[in-house]
């Protein structure tokens, strides 16, 4: 049975099961749980339903299976709850590119050939220094376009004779990285144009879905049930990456964050199911 379903951007398209079980598999579900999940959800999926309640019930059906691989699931909407503004974002790709060999610097102040700018991310790894321009948003229905991405370049360009005269035996990118999507004409505008573009699923071999699940470098977002108040405390302090969490113990988190025992154990004990599963 063909169904058609309705996209957080209103697009409707063709439903697609194979695209979610391999979602599933990658939360941590075997091939044959993942195709049950599938089965059940097609059951209780009508036409034109919106691709929310999809992942909703998908979510609800992995949290039975397996209460870690339920809120591995939910890695995008816990990039989402990173939010409102998109400074924590900027903080948390460069603890993901720390994680992959750069040195990281974040919020950097730099004068331009033409004028100042704040750089979001200054990244260097061997002989490559890369200026990363984040571009953060709250919900998925959004996405950046050309404009954006025509803005970004000219960034890079203004940036990049000051690194070059700077640093003369060093190769100077620039990247433009997303948590939601980029649109067909900002992709075509990157590759034109000579710039990097990561958005949550592209390109498939180094998306940022792929560099977080990769290493499971999970936001602390991630936890179920988490208040906005103890988030900002938490990236406020350095906490940003789940592993962080998961590599103190009880007591240092009840220090660090003045919270009771019960409270600090609970995030203890779900950041250890996320990490060392």
């Amino acid at each position: 049975m063909s169904i058609r379903v309705r996209k957080a951007s209103g697009i409707v398209e063709e439903f697609d099961s194979n695209k979610l079980k391999q979602s599933l598999i990658r939360s941590g579900a075997d091939k044959i749980t993942a195709e049950e999940i599938v089965e059940r959800i097609l059951k209780e999926t009508e036409p034109y339903t919106d691709t929310k309640k999809i992942y909703s019930l998908a979510r609800k059906y992995l949290r039975r299976f397996n209460h870690a691989s339920g809120i591995r699931y939910s890695l995008k909407r816990a990039l989402f709850r990173l939010g409102p503004t998109g400074y924590p974002f900027e903080k948390y790709f460069g603890e993901i590119l720390k994680n992959y060999g750069y040195e990281v610097e974040v919020g950097v102040i730099m004068e331009g050939r033409c004028i100042r700018h704040e750089i979001d991310v200054l990244a260097t790894k061997d002989r490559e220094i890369t200026v990363v321009e984040c571009k953060y948003h709250n919900s998925s229905g959004r996405s950046t376009d050309s404009k954006v991405a025509l803005y970004v370049n000219s960034r890079f360009n203004d940036l990049r004779s000051v690194f070059e005269n700077r640093y003369p035996d060093r190769k100077f990118s620039g990247w433009l990285v997303t948590n939601t999507r980029c649109t067909s004409d900002a992709l075509q505008y990157a590759e034109c144009a000579g710039f990097r573009i990561i958005s949550w699923r592209y390109p498939s071999n180094e998306s940022l879905q792929w560099l977080i699940e990769s290493k499971r470098l999970y936001p602390v977002t991630i936890i179920s049930g988490i208040k906005a108040g103890l988030i900002k405390s938490m990236i406020d302090r350095g906490i940003i990456l789940l592993k962080d969490l998961a590599g103190m113990d009880v007591e240092k988190i009840q220090d660090l964050l003045g919270l009771p025992k019960t409270k600090a154990e609970l995030l203890k004990r779900q950041a250890d199911a996320l990490c060392l599963c």
